[in-house]
């Protein structure tokens, strides 16, 4: 009896380990003594539903108080190439400016870069975190 019990908790615990999708995100943390935007502007060409969500116009805007986040909600699931592919070809530029500094990114190269090289996750890459310094 006691080799059941421990083979059922077993196969739920492999079960339930491998059946949870996190979400994953596109977090901005202000890390400035200063407001800081985010703007992403958008191709009217390709559509992505996630990013509809949250369009004004033609572009989607985030104004960060100092030492403040906000995050993009893109669901359930982790970031792969074909995800990112999606998305970058989603988005025409990609500012980011504070009192001091604005940084534009026009390429699509430059702008998978910056998510590629921000994603963060043990073992599924489920945040792309941007740290505005």
């Amino acid at each position: 009896m006691k080799t059941i019990i421990k083979r059922f908790l077993l196969a739920f615990l492999l079960v339930f380990l491998v059946s949870c999708d996190p979400a994953h995100d596109i977090v901005f943390t202000n890390n400035t003594n200063s407001v800081a935007k985010v703007k992403f502007k958008l191709n009217p060409k390709f559509k992505n539903y996630r990013l509809s969500e949250s369009i004004t116009g033609d572009s989607i805007v985030f104004n960060l108080k100092p030492k403040d986040t906000s995050n993009l909600y893109f669901g359930i699931g982790v970031w792969d190439d074909k995800e990112i592919d999606q998305l970058c070809n989603s988005i025409t530029s990609l500012e980011i400016e504070n009192n001091d500094l604005k940084t534009v990114y026009k390429s699509k190269k430059t702008i998978k870069n910056i998510l590629e090289n921000n994603q963060e996750g043990f073992w599924w890459k489920t945040r792309i975190a941007i740290d505005i310094e």
